[in-house]
């Protein structure tokens, strides 16, 4: 049964503004954390928290890359916090849906927990290890996936929207897409961070199950074409695709995935000193591909999630309500 989310009263445009550039601050944070784990450099400050203040001013000394990394990560570690706090205050008292206002103080609260799991990876890396790292970086798929959901929420493309929800094959079938991409980020997690053999077998075979996925959800996506509301096959119209942009997205996403995901794996594995016949890596810092195999992980769960809330979208009862009154008019 799909949610009806409408009386859909038109929130006010720089809210969705304010959504985009959380995203877009957000997209720069997910690639310098990567890249600390990447790089090895988590516990180069073994302070969990510095003022802003100690950290754009380490950010300007010639500190080395270690440092600008975690410096650079924590400073857009704040944007987004000030970001979310604004976000969470406009979804709050500026948006006439009521349900939006919880939406932005979730994603608020979960920015918060997502800084003091950071905090927590420093400061109990004795004690705990990398086990705090792993539930950091996992988490932030799940921030991510939330301040991507606000910023469709907020968007006159979803108000506009007049199309019936798409058909039951697609909304189940792109929830079942997203968890097992989630299940995938977090193996590429075990293997990121801990020393599992477990790890980069279920990495490996998760990757097929998540590409079989995804493809399946393209060809749901491809023959779901719902028509707008008050048309019929009597009425002159092209059906009218919602998920066009997403079906891009994911198409670009997951052929970028494919060859970061195959250039990590012979990065980490590549054994130069073994006599058999292997294939040689890209001549580029394996760090970086890594890092950027991440970021593209978490922007296509990011993109399933997106997928499963749009294809939830109904006009609602009060929409109907109108176009039949005009009608009737």
């Amino acid at each position: 049964m799909s949610q009806d989310f409408t009386a859909t009263p038109v929130p006010p445009r720089w809210l969705h503004g304010l959504a985009v550039l959380t995203v877009l601050l957000t997209l720069p944070l997910l690639f310098l954390g990567a890249g600390v784990t990447s790089h090895g450099v988590g516990m180069v400050d073994p302070r969990g928290f510095r003022p802003p203040w100690e950290i754009i001013n380490g950010l300007f000394e010639n500190s080395g890359l270690a440092l600008r990394l975690e410096y650079g990560h924590r400073t857009f570690g704040f944007l987004v916090g000030l970001c979310g706090i604004g976000l969470a205050v406009g979804c709050w008292f500026f948006d006439p849906r009521p349900w939006i206002g919880w939406i932005g103080v979730l994603a608020l609260a979960m920015i918060c927990l997502q800084g003091l799991l950071g905090k927590f990876r420093v400061d109990y890396n004795a004690l705990h290890g990398r086990t705090y790292a792993m539930i950091h970086g996992v988490f932030a798929q799940l921030v991510f996936a939330v301040l991507i959901s606000v910023a469709v929420l907020t968007s006159r493309r979803w108000v506009a929207d007049r199309t019936e929800a798409a058909l039951p094959a697609l909304q189940r079938w792109s929830i079942i897409t997203a968890m097992l991409v989630f299940g995938q980020l977090v193996l590429g997690g075990l293997v990121r961070h801990q020393d599992s053999a477990f790890g980069p077998r279920g990495h490996l075979l998760g990757a097929f199950v998540v590409v079989g996925a995804i493809v399946w959800l393209l060809m749901l996506i491809r023959i779901s074409s719902p028509l707008p509301l008050g048309e019929g096959p009597g009425v002159r119209a092209e059906p009218r695709n919602r998920f066009k942009v997403e079906r891009m997205t994911l198409m670009i996403l997951l052929t970028l995935q494919l060859l970061l995901g195959m250039e990590s794996w012979l990065a980490r594995f590549y054994a130069p000193q073994a006599d058999l016949p292997q294939l040689l890596p890209i001549r580029m810092h394996a760090e970086w591909i890594r890092t950027a195999h991440y970021l593209v992980g978490s922007m296509i769960f990011a993109t399933t999630v997106s997928v499963a809330l749009i294809a939830r979208r109904s006009p609602g009862a009060s929409l109907v309500r109108l176009r039949e009154l005009e009608g009737a008019i």
